[in-house]
């Protein structure tokens, strides 16, 4: 890591941040957030994507390489990576995210699972666009429907990159507007502040080609899903 001070905010769960960084919006939200965003036909209704899909899509990133080192940069409450992690084995899995509520339900996810949180599974706060990392330490590094939150998509997917190992991988997904409904429903999230400006796969695709690094972007419905070329 890099130099910062860890500290155990709670049960399994560390922090780099300091105290008054702590407060996170998404902290009052996480109920909310299971219940709308968990909702397997709010999946396929708007975005076109059974939680099977998102599913298959972590393990296929968990999978890009045997053993190693894993970040999931802004892990969010596992409502549908949960059960995957669980069953994850002879790989350092760190999950990051900046909202402490959000880590506490994951947490508790696990523990649900599995009666406990399985050693190789980290816990920690901190922020996606400052990873509390040296460079080049994770054979993996993914960030599931979080890339359409922010402007600055290319500043955090190169943040992702600085923490990669060479030959390591990139995986992340984000919400797009590829329809009708797809476009509104992300306008209006978007007046609401919730996400960043609309983009579809396509879209996406033309804003990442700037930069250094190469991504196949696949869509279904209303989400893209990239992979380091």
């Amino acid at each position: 890591m890099k130099d910062v001070q860890l500290e155990e905010v709670d049960e399994g769960i560390f922090s780099c941040l300091g105290e008054a960084e702590r407060r996170s919006d998404y902290d009052k939200k996480v109920d909310a957030y299971d219940f709308i965003v968990g909702n397997r036909f709010y999946n396929r209704i708007v975005w076109g994507n059974w939680p099977s899909e998102y599913r298959e899509f972590c393990k296929q990133a968990l999978a890009s390489t045997p053993g190693g080192t894993y970040l999931d940069a802004g892990c969010g409450s596992l409502v549908f990576t949960a059960s995957v992690y669980s069953e994850a084995r002879n790989k350092l899995i760190v999950l990051l995210d900046r909202s402490l509520g959000m880590l506490t339900k994951g947490r508790d996810r696990i523990r649900q699972l599995k009666g406990r949180v399985p050693d190789n599974i980290k816990f920690l706060q901190g922020d996606i666009f400052d990873l509390p990392f040296r460079e080049q330490v994770f054979d993996t590094v993914a960030s599931y429907g979080v890339l359409h939150i922010f402007d600055d998509k290319t500043g955090m997917l190169a943040e992702m990159e600085r923490v990669k190992r060479p030959g390591g991988h990139i995986f992340f997904s984000s919400l797009a507007g590829n329809n009708t409904l797809g476009r509104h429903y992300l306008e209006m999230l978007r007046k609401a502040g919730e996400v960043a400006e609309c983009h579809s796969s396509e879209s996406l695709a033309r804003a990442l080609s700037a930069m250094p690094f190469q991504y196949e972007i696949n869509t279904i419905g209303n989400m893209a899903y990239g992979r380091s070329a």
